[in-house]
């Protein structure tokens, strides 16, 4: 009984450790790429057109935003399909 206990006490800081280093990668590139798109394109792009370039910025923003989101659902369903096997599995053994 106290494998298991360790086993899934090891199990759930192993997932919080990854939605950790999730997150903050995330939240590092939120912060990095809507600024360098903005300052790359402003430059190199739209001639030193601002409006255009926060344009640009804007969308970076929103591409990580919906990146987050995806990952996140993806990974919640993964996670949901998995508990639904392992209760399968136990009423299987339950009989």
């Amino acid at each position: 009984m106290s494998d298991q206990v360790t086993a899934a006490k090891a199990s759930e800081q192993a997932a919080s450790r990854a939605a950790l280093m999730k997150l903050l990668f995330f939240a590092a590139t939120l912060a990095i790429l809507p600024i360098s798109s903005y300052f790359l394109t402003e430059k190199y792009v739209w001639s030193g057109n601002s409006n255009y370039a926060a344009i640009t910025a804007i969308c970076a923003a929103n591409v990580v935003l919906i990146a987050y989101i995806v990952i996140s659902l993806m990974e919640d369903k993964q996670l949901f399909k998995e508990a639904e096997e392992k209760k399968l599995s136990e009423s299987k053994k339950e009989r």
